[in-house]
C-alpha cells in the first residue's frame, strides 16, 4: 500500500481525514453573529440564546464522526462521538462504490460530500464518507478510496 494524503494509517485499517464543510462554517457564523448582537445591540437576552445555541451547535458539529476502513476484516467502520454514540458496521463484500455529490447555488460551489453505496443500505441512510468545500479534495479522497479497496481484492 502506497502513501496516502488523505488517509492515514491506524493499526491494520486506515481512518479517512475529515475536513471543514459548509455545515460547519454556518454554525460558526451564527456564533460571530449571536457574539455580535450581544456586545453591540442591546438585544442581550437573545444574544445569550443564540450564543448557548450556536455554542451547543458547534460543539455537535465538530466532532465529526470517525471514518475506519478495515482491509483484512473488509469492513467499513463508522463511530459518531459526541452525543450520539453510535456505531454503525458495513461489509465490504456488499460495497457498490462511491459516490461524490456537489451542492450548488448556481455556479457556485458550496460544498462536496461523498458517499459510500452498499446493496442494503437505502440512499438516504447511506453513509458520508467525507465533506468539503473543494470537489478536487473528494475527488482525490475518492482515488485514494478506490486505489485501497481494489487492493484489498
Amino acid at each position: 500500500m502506497g502513501n496516502f494524503k488523505h488517509l492515514r494509517k491506524e493499526n491494520d485499517g486506515y481512518l479517512v481525514k475529515q475536513y471543514i464543510s459548509l455545515p460547519q462554517v454556518l454554525i460558526l457564523l451564527w456564533f460571530v453573529i449571536s457574539i455580535l448582537l450581544i456586545v453591540y445591540t442591546g438585544y442581550l437576552k437573545t444574544g445569550i440564546v443564540l450564543l448557548i445555541l450556536s455554542l451547543i451547535l458547534t460543539i455537535i458539529s465538530f466532532i465529526p464522526p470517525k471514518i475506519y476502513f478495515d482491509p483484512t476484516s473488509r469492513r467499513l467502520i463508522m463511530k459518531n462521538s459526541g452525543l450520539n454514540h453510535r456505531k454503525a458496521i458495513y461489509d465490504l463484500n456488499e460495497f457498490e462504490g462511491f459516490e461524490l455529490q456537489t451542492f450548488r447555488y448556481g455556479i457556485i460551489p458550496l460544498g462536496s460530500s461523498l458517499y459510500a453505496n452498499f446493496k442494503n443500505v437505502s440512499g438516504f441512510k447511506r453513509p458520508v464518507v467525507s465533506q468539503s468545500f473543494r470537489k478536487k479534495t473528494m475527488q482525490e479522497v475518492v482515488n485514494e478510496l478506490e486505489d485501497l479497496t481494489k487492493n484489498m481484492q
